[in-house]
C-alpha cells in the first residue's frame, strides 16, 4: 500500500510551525535590525526593543489575518506563542529569576497585544491616513525619540504596502522579505 497520497495531520502541523517558524525570524531580524537603534528614531533598551517586536508582529499579524488562505488565518498565535517564548527566554538571560518570570512576561504580554492590536487597527483604517495614526500611535506610547515619530510610522507604512503587494506563496513558503530601515534619519513625511 502506497501512503505517499494520503493525507497525515502530522504533515500539515509541521509545515505550519515551519512557516511560523521561518516568519518568525523574519520578524525579529527587522525589529531588532540596528538601523532604526543607531540612526536615533529608537532608543536602543530592552522596553523599546519589545515594542518594536510589537509594532512589526502586529504589522504581519495584519497582513495574515486578512489573507484568504485558512493555513496562513491561523498563524498569529503560533507566532505570539514564538514571541512570548523569546520575551521568556530574553528574560531569563538577564537573570530574572523564576519566581518573577510569569508575571514580567504578563506584563510584557499586555503591552505587546495591546500595541500589536493598536498597530493593526491603524493599517485598517484610510490608506491615505496610516501614516499619520501610526505617528500618533508612536508618540501616545514613547516608542520613537521626539520628532522621530514619522521617520519610523513612515517605515511601517511602506512595509504595510509592500506585505499587500506580496503575493501569498512568500508567506506560505516562508521567504516574505521585510524592508529594511533607512540608515540615517530624515524627517517623516507623516507628523503627529
Amino acid at each position: 500500500m502506497d501512503l505517499a497520497g494520503i493525507w497525515n495531520p502530522l504533515r500539515g502541523a509541521r509545515a505550519q510551525k515551519d512557516r511560523a517558524d521561518a516568519l518568525y525570524r523574519g520578524l525579529m531580524a527587522a525589529a531588532l535590525a540596528p538601523e532604526a537603534y543607531a540612526a536615533g528614531v529608537v532608543p536602543d533598551d530592552m522596553e523599546h526593543r519589545v515594542q518594536m517586536v510589537s509594532l512589526h508582529a502586529g504589522l504581519l499579524v495584519w497582513q495574515l489575518t486578512r489573507r484568504p488562505e485558512q493555513p496562513l488565518r491561523r498563524l498569529p498565535q503560533l507566532i505570539h506563542a514564538r514571541v512570548f517564548d523569546g520575551f521568556d527566554a530574553s528574560l531569563r538571560e538577564t537573570g530574572v529569576g523564576d519566581a518573577s518570570i510569569a508575571r514580567k512576561v504578563r506584563k510584557l504580554g499586555e503591552h505587546y497585544y495591546g500595541l500589536g492590536n493598536a498597530t493593526a487597527d491603524c493599517l485598517a483604517g484610510p490608506q491615505d491616513e496610516r501614516g499619520y495614526a501610526l505617528a500618533a500611535l508612536l508618540n501616545r506610547n514613547g516608542v520613537a525619540v521626539a520628532e522621530q515619530e514619522g521617520v519610523l510610522a513612515d517605515y511601517l507604512v511602506a512595509q504595510a504596502e509592500a506585505f499587500e503587494a506580496a503575493p501569498s506563496e512568500v508567506f506560505l513558503d516562508g521567504s516574505l522579505s521585510w524592508l529594511a530601515f533607512p540608515a540615517t534619519s530624515r524627517p517623516g513625511v507623516a507628523k503627529v
